[in-house]
């Protein structure tokens, strides 16, 4: 099995047993109470603990907007990631499968996509700074001179397909989110309040 199939295996598994650990939890704390745990007072606490470690998540793309140029510590990349998954799980714990009205559903959905494409993201992201460093090594090599190695790679970087295609497809899907996330707590205060 080559190392990009066992990590994707490894990344559906962990995916798997977070997200079935998240609703199972869910379901044993709606057991103790006479609703759904999303419909307590804890639930919705979570729910805007979820959304607080979402909003974390759009700290590195603004930043990297604001100062282009500027380059960013790893860490920031690394929280990025980081809020992408736990606020979803947040949010998952927060509804559980007790999702009974259309905007909640699409919100889910829409995160749902949002976090696929950032996984894919990311794996698109690894193969394409993997085969850069090979292409790299081979034109060092080749005994090609570093300020032509680094044109050629240049070159390569910017027919990057994929890292398009996944923009094309996460950015929007955030934004839906987003939109979709604010009518549901709009909703959710207008007719049930906190």
């Amino acid at each position: 099995m080559s190392p990009v199939s066992r990590r994707l295996l490894t990344i559906i598994v962990v995916v798997i047993v977070a997200v079935g650990s998240v609703l199972a939890f869910e379901a044993w704390l709606s057991l103790r109470t006479s609703s759904s745990f999303a419909h307590t007072r804890q639930g919705h606490l979570m729910g805007w603990a979820g959304l607080g470690v979402i909003l974390l998540v759009f700290v590195y793309p603004i930043k990297k907007r604001v100062r282009p140029n500027v380059p960013w510590p790893r860490g920031w990349f690394q929280v990025h990631m980081t809020a992408g998954v736990i606020g979803p799980l947040l949010i998952v714990l927060h509804s559980g499968a007790h999702v009974h009205a259309l905007v909640p559903q699409l919100a889910l959905a829409a995160l749902a996509v949002v976090v696929v494409s950032g996984v894919v993201g990311q794996g698109v992201h690894y193969l394409a700074v993997r085969a850069l460093n090979d292409r790299r090594r081979q034109l060092h090599d080749e005994g090609v001179a570093p300020d032509d190695i680094d044109v050629r790679l240049q070159e390569m970087a910017a027919q990057e397909e994929g890292f398009r295609l996944w923009q094309a497809v996460h950015s929007p899907m955030t934004i839906m989110f987003l939109v979709l996330t604010a009518m549901h707590v709009a909703g959710a205060l207008y007719f049930g309040g906190m």
